[in-house]
């Protein structure tokens, strides 16, 4: 498996890296909420944190592209050099955007053309035609990817996961972000299992696999050793079920760290 350097970040290389949603709904709450991780002048250790999500769908104007872009320049300003990735999360996959598909992309291709966000997370319940060219242009635009395929009322066999994986990386996806939904501890750690066949023997592109809900939590801290390389942690308010917080997360992680070098 490949890794990625965004910023001063290394995606796919040493521990998972930790990423802190902002899911407000007014732009003064969203300016708010980013000005806590501004703090953080060199070392991101300060606040455990390498990378932040603006959960665009919870903002009050989620389908204004006008607005959304006014929010991002001020995030750009008051992030400084943290990597800074967008997504709207539709209804579809649980989100809270009511959002139509031609809507969805072109707001997505209106944002990379702003040069204001490093990454991009789409999801493939737009289909995979609409992913493609978003992820193209993208590419175009020089901005990152995190191609989601979202299972969000079971957790895929290894080889349906293995296959839409295969799919996402000939896309041109930066990272392959595989959620699941588990009924049992069976379908975490087939989830696991897959993650470490993926990372290891499929794909070069980066992984993220998380099985979500409490059932599923072991998943978002265990990541460096099967082989996922980002996780999400909880500032203020959860972006999904099952999400750790971010001090706990950390700590977790480091010791996991600590442990596998040994």
């Amino acid at each position: 498996m490949s890794y990625l350097k965004i910023r001063n970040v290394e995606i796919g290389k040493g521990t998972p890296k930790i990423i802190a949603p902002i899911c407000d709904k007014t732009k003064e709450e969203i300016l708010k909420t980013a000005k806590k991780f501004s703090i953080i002048p060199v070392d991101f250790d300060i606040l455990d944190i390498d990378i932040v999500e603006w959960r665009v769908d919870w903002y009050e104007y989620y389908n204004d592209c006008e607005k959304i872009e006014e929010v991002l320049e001020d995030l750009r300003k008051i992030l400084k050099n943290i990597p800074l990735i967008f997504t709207i999360k539709t209804n579809k996959s649980h989100g809270e955007a009511d959002i139509k598909v031609e809507d969805y992309v072109n707001i997505y291709k209106e944002v990379c053309a702003s040069k204001l966000v490093d990454i991009i997370d789409i999801e493939d319940s737009i289909g995979k035609d609409n992913m493609k060219d978003i992820i193209e242009f993208a590419k175009d635009m020089g901005t990152y990817v995190i191609a989601t395929n979202h299972n969000l009322t079971h957790t895929p066999s290894k080889a349906e996961s293995i296959e839409t994986a295969k799919q996402l990386e000939d896309m041109g996806a930066d990272i392959i972000k595989i959620i699941a939904k588990p009924h049992s501890k069976l379908d975490v750690v087939e989830l696991l299992e897959t993650t470490i066949i993926l990372s290891e023997h499929i794909v070069k592109t980066p992984i993220c696999a998380i099985s979500i809900g409490e059932k599923g939590g072991l998943s978002r801290i265990c990541g460096e050793f099967f082989g996922s390389c980002i996780t999400y942690g909880v500032n203020r308010k959860k972006s999904a079920p099952g999400q750790p917080n971010i001090e706990d997360l950390s700590n977790l992680l480091k010791l996991i760290h600590k442990n596998i070098e040994a």
